[in-house]
């Protein structure tokens, strides 16, 4: 089957689509392209797969938020690799091997419990509750030994933090990637200086420097 995903991979996100490990952690400072590399790579990963009825999954922490982030995209990149209109309804897409991809939200877990899924996206993990991994996604995993990718930006030492840390100490399973805005050229200088400007340096920090000691807008010590 030849078909094309309208998809450049940006030079900060090739070792991410390389990568050979199960899971993977990513944390990216703000408007680096993590969503779009993550709905690319469902939707090759979904096309190269091998199993019968393939399932893939996008979840964001609530369904609302998750279809202004990703349906878009996931329309978009999926128009020459899928049968059939997409169905707005469900947030579904399938593709021409019969693969779906469906877009979820942490906020409803009970529409996830008791599916199977081959591979998942957790974006913006940090703002998930943290029990979605454990008690509801892992076990969509296990019979067909799926992959899943967590993204998102820091929110402090929260359950985020703690996958990424066990991404970093666990290289054999895990692929880890903390990506700033200091060091990753996406984002132009000017354009930095302009947002640093307007946010505090804890806001930035936090932001675009992907950093879990700065204080969280509103905690009692962020002063």
């Amino acid at each position: 089957m030849s078909a094309t995903v309208p998809y450049s991979p940006r030079a900060a996100f090739l070792e991410f689509h390389q990568r050979n490990t199960r899971f993977a952690a990513m944390c990216c400072h703000r408007r680096a392209g993590k969503t779009v590399s993550c709905i690319a790579e469902l939707i090759i990963r979904a096309l190269r797969s091998k199993k019968p009825n393939p399932r893939f999954a996008y979840i964001g922490p609530f369904r609302q938020q998750a279809k202004e982030i990703a349906w878009v995209f996931l329309k978009d990149f999926s128009e020459n690799v899928r049968t059939g209109q997409p169905r707005e309804s469900d947030l579904r897409v399938t593709l021409l091997n019969g693969a779906t991809i469906q877009i979820y939200g942490a906020d409803n877990p009970d529409a996830l419990r008791g599916l199977y899924f081959d591979g998942v996206i957790l974006d913006e993990y940090g703002d998930c509750r943290p029990s979605i991994w454990g008690e509801v996604v892992l076990p969509t995993l296990l019979d067909r030994r799926g992959w899943a990718v967590f993204i998102g930006t820091m929110r402090g030492k929260n359950h985020f933090w703690k996958t990424l840390e066990k991404a970093k100490d666990s290289p054999e399973d895990w692929f880890h990637k903390i990506l700033k805005a200091s060091e990753s050229g996406i984002i132009a200088e000017e354009d930095l200086r302009a947002m640093r400007a307007e946010m505090t340096e804890e806001e930035y920090r936090q932001e675009m420097e992907c950093d879990p000691l700065a204080a969280v807008k509103g905690t009692y010590y962020a002063d």
